[in-house]
């Protein structure tokens, strides 16, 4: 990770300490450094040498399973049909805020993961919750009020995400009556984030986050800034208020775990360490990192060290 990238999962990480309950943040900080303290080196398994230790299994979308168009990374669909075959709960836990839980789980199961709407859980499925008046975002403010009264946003992402925003009540609107900008991706020209900066800039002005991801792998090795970068840069620039939705905050996984059979043991799959990996960790769940990814393998001592995270496993096909 470079300096902007680390930065920004740091401060995720402050906003999450933050919000938790002392005595909970406490026990999570030390969970993690048992964890670290047990294992120096996460142990390289493929999935079938874990099977049986969880009852369920969380996967993150691109980057891990999948990516553009109708790539599918090599090994992922063996995973995905030794778990199906042996009967485990599944769920597909997105930052993706470019459509509903439906079309994701469509999209997803266009490529053979065929994962239903009640098993996909993304970020931008907590907007419409946080409309209707639920706490189920992280705020870097004091205070709630107002936020189910948002009728109005400046949206940046792909053309597919005005059906979040319908689903919470939103439209997207050139100059918002209230001071709100979306993002989910980082699909903007220069004209979009100068004009997002202005609405920005304006009293009382907040920025809500649909996607917290700040980098993600392309499927030619290489990787990218994405909407949490947009997002921070956004923020610096007009000194907004920000409003956080999906991993790794709180919120989503309380929506997994309630969507999962009461003491299920879970883990979480991912290929990116500030969301996938320090997310399971805040939800309680183990986590597995898919390297290569999100993580070269060059970096993957000095990204978690950076971060302060490591997980329980990487996973490796087979």
């Amino acid at each position: 990770m470079d300096i902007e990238e680390t930065g920004i999962y740091r401060r995720y990480q402050s906003l999450v300490g933050s919000y938790l309950p002392p005595g909970l943040e406490k026990s999570r900080n030390a969970d993690m450094q048992g964890a670290e303290s047990r294992v120096s080196e996460p142990l390289r398994v493929t999935l079938s040498e874990i099977l049986d230790r969880y009852d369920a299994f969380c996967f993150d979308g691109y980057g891990t399973l999948y990516n553009r168009g109708d790539f599918v990374y090599p090994g992922a669909m063996e995973w995905y049909r030794l778990l199906r075959a042996a009967g485990k709960h599944l769920r597909l836990v997105t930052n993706a805020a470019s459509n509903t839980d439906d079309f994701l789980a469509a999209d997803a199961a266009a490529r053979g993961f065929d994962f239903t709407g009640s098993e996909t859980i993304s970020s931008g499925s907590l907007l419409a919750d946080l409309t209707r008046g639920r706490p189920v975002g992280i705020f870097d403010f004091a205070g709630f009020s107002g936020l189910n009264r948002i009728r109005e946003a400046y949206y940046i992402g792909r053309d597919t995400g005005v059906n979040v925003l319908a689903q919470a009540g939103i439209t997207a609107a050139e100059n918002p009556a209230d001071p709100v900008v979306a993002v989910s991706s980082y699909t903007a020209t220069d004209e979009m984030i100068s004009h997002s900066v202005e609405i920005l800039r304006r009293p009382g002005a907040l920025l809500l986050v649909l996607n917290p991801d700040a980098w993600a792998p392309k499927i030619d090795g290489s990787r990218s800034a994405v909407s949490g970068t947009l997002a921070e840069r956004l923020r610096v620039v007009s000194g907004c208020r920000t409003c956080y939705l999906g991993k790794p905050f709180p919120a989503i996984w309380e929506k997994v775990r309630a969507s999962l059979p009461s003491g299920s043991r879970v883990l979480m799959v991912g290929d990116t360490i500030g969301t996938d990996v320090y997310g399971a960790k805040v939800a309680g769940f183990d986590a597995a990192l898919v390297v290569g990814r999100n993580v070269p393998e060059e970096s993957l001592a000095s990204d978690e060290a950076a971060l302060g995270v490591r997980p329980d496993y990487y996973l490796v096909p087979g």
